[in-house]
């Protein structure tokens, strides 16, 4: 009897086509999830820089306010426009209450970015605000500042982040 030889196909070898368009599919998924994590990473980032500045601000003027602790002249709302400073207390000597309003017009200046020559924001849209409880000789010292970028549960009523420290100054 003779045997019968049968011939096979040759293994094939390689990717097909389809192989090929999947795989590059579920790269090109992993990449834009990769770009959605770096784009959160950044808006966190700068949502954390943004609130270090805040707190670097406050805490500039706790140590403003512990310098000239004679004077209860630094409470200053919102609304209230920056004082004008008559003196400029870097070069000259000041009374208390001159050194005070100094100190607001060059907090408030650094908050709102007021200085034409320093060209830098430190907060978008920021505003401050201190209040002086007679009562209980606390401060509560606060600013605020748009930040479009963090979610609605982040922001106050009117768009805009707060931060605030209450401190006693002794």
């Amino acid at each position: 009897m003779m045997k019968r030889q049968i011939k096979t196909k040759a293994k094939v070898q390689g990717f097909s086509l389809i192989e090929v368009l999947i795989s590059l599919s579920i790269l090109a998924a992993g990449l834009l999830g990769m770009t959605a994590l770096q784009n959160e990473a950044l808006q966190f980032n700068q949502a954390a820089f943004t609130d270090s500045q805040a707190q670097f601000l406050i805490n500039d003027m706790v140590e403003r306010i512990r310098a000239n602790s004679g004077s209860n002249l630094y409470a200053i709302n919102y609304t209230e426009d920056t004082p004008t400073a008559s003196v400029d207390c870097a070069t000259e000597t000041c009374t208390s209450a001159e050194m005070a309003v100094w100190d607001l017009a060059q907090w408030r200046g650094m908050i709102e970015s007021t200085f034409a020559d320093d060209g830098v924001t430190y907060l978008p849209g920021g505003e401050s605000q201190i209040l002086f409880n007679n009562t209980n000789q606390t401060y509560i010292i606060s600013v605020r500042y748009d930040w479009s970028q963090l979610g609605e549960e982040e922001l106050n009523n009117d768009g805009k982040r707060t931060i605030s420290v209450t401190t006693r100054i002794q």
